[in-house]
């Protein structure tokens, strides 16, 4: 745990180095334009206060914002004044994390910065909320599922049903040796693999399959419910967090991009990190920029509809429930 938290959060957010650098100087942005005070000797421009208050969302036209910012400034220039003074920057592992802190803050700014120049359209936006509707159908399923290893398994299972036995009386029989059993309800289309998607829309209520069903998953035998009438929100209710998938997306694309023309080269005995699991899933240097959260993770082959895939245009639908 960092000994200084307080004092590097106040030396990273002010942006200075440490004092072994060749630019020792605590604020280290241009001399020129309006000074706002001078803390112990040190001048503060004009530039860093606006950049506290975009920070916090304060305006520096409202006297009391103003005023707070100016307070949040002055500190942060007495913290990093008294830890030049007790020369915190002795400690290699202060100075490496200061530094990181430094990184991923020019970092996160960076990609702000890079999104104004790939802002996404209204139309755009449509134009894939349109996508994604038509993607995602106009029902909702109730489902059972048992999910097997191997088609053999799948198939006594199969011919348990084809017997005549209810599959209720199926699912309790085959439940323990099932990869997984589970119920869903309100799940959609667009949130299961295809080949299971396409099975799952041709049934009909309360109809069990008559062949497993395989996926990357394993076999599946799936018993339908009920089908429910789904309506997706309105454009309007859902754009914004369209935008952000999208510039998520951009934000990816132009990642593995940086990192495909990189030359990245370990010294000998370094071994290169393992490749990603799976591509595209990793997050660009960003936190309040818009760091992308990794996609959920398939239950046996099923996105559990309380973490719609994304982009989805429904933000919140039922958890499944659990049988057994």
């Amino acid at each position: 745990m960092n000994k200084y938290p307080f004092v590097l959060c106040a030396i990273a957010l002010a942006g200075c180095g440490h004092e072994e650098s060749a630019d020792n100087r605590l604020i280290r942005l241009p001399a020129n334009g309006q000074i706002v005070e001078t803390v112990n000797g040190t001048p503060v421009p004009q530039s860093l206060l606006e950049a506290v208050a975009r920070q916090h969302n304060w305006k520096l036209d409202q006297p009391a914002q103003r005023g707070q910012a100016l307070r949040v400034l002055t500190d942060l220039i007495l913290i990093n004044q008294e830890a030049q003074r007790q020369n915190v920057f002795s400690d290699p592992h202060f100075q490496a994390d200061a530094e990181l802190m430094r990184l991923k803050s020019v970092a996160d700014n960076a990609v702000g910065e890079f999104e104004k120049h790939t802002a996404v359209s209204d139309a755009v936006l449509k134009a894939e909320y349109d996508a994604q509707t038509a993607r995602t159908g106009k029902s909702a399923y109730d489902f059972t599922q048992l999910l097997f290893a191997t088609e053999d398994e799948a198939l006594k299972a199969e011919g348990d049903v084809l017997a005549g036995k209810p599959f209720q009386q199926v699912y309790e029989t085959w439940r323990a040796k099932a990869k997984q059993a589970r119920a869903f309800t309100r799940v959609r289309l667009d949130q299961v693999p295809e080949d299971l998607a396409k099975v799952i829309a041709g049934m009909q209520n309360g109809e069990t399959t008559k062949v497993p069903v395989k996926t990357q998953f394993g076999w599946h035998v799936l018993h339908l419910d009920i089908v429910n009438p789904y309506s997706p929100p309105e454009f309007d209710q859902v754009k914004e967090g369209i935008r952000r998938n999208m510039q998520m997306t951009i934000n990816r694309d132009r990642l593995e991009k940086l990192r495909q023309e990189a030359k990245v080269e370990y010294p000998p005995g370094v071994a290169p990190p393992p490749a990603a699991a799976a591509p595209g899933t990793a997050a660009p240097p960003s936190g309040a920029t818009g760091a992308p959260a990794a996609a959920p993770q398939p239950i046996g082959g099923v996105v559990p509809p309380s973490k719609p895939a994304a982009p989805a245009p429904n933000p919140s639908t039922p958890a499944p429930e659990k049988k057994g």
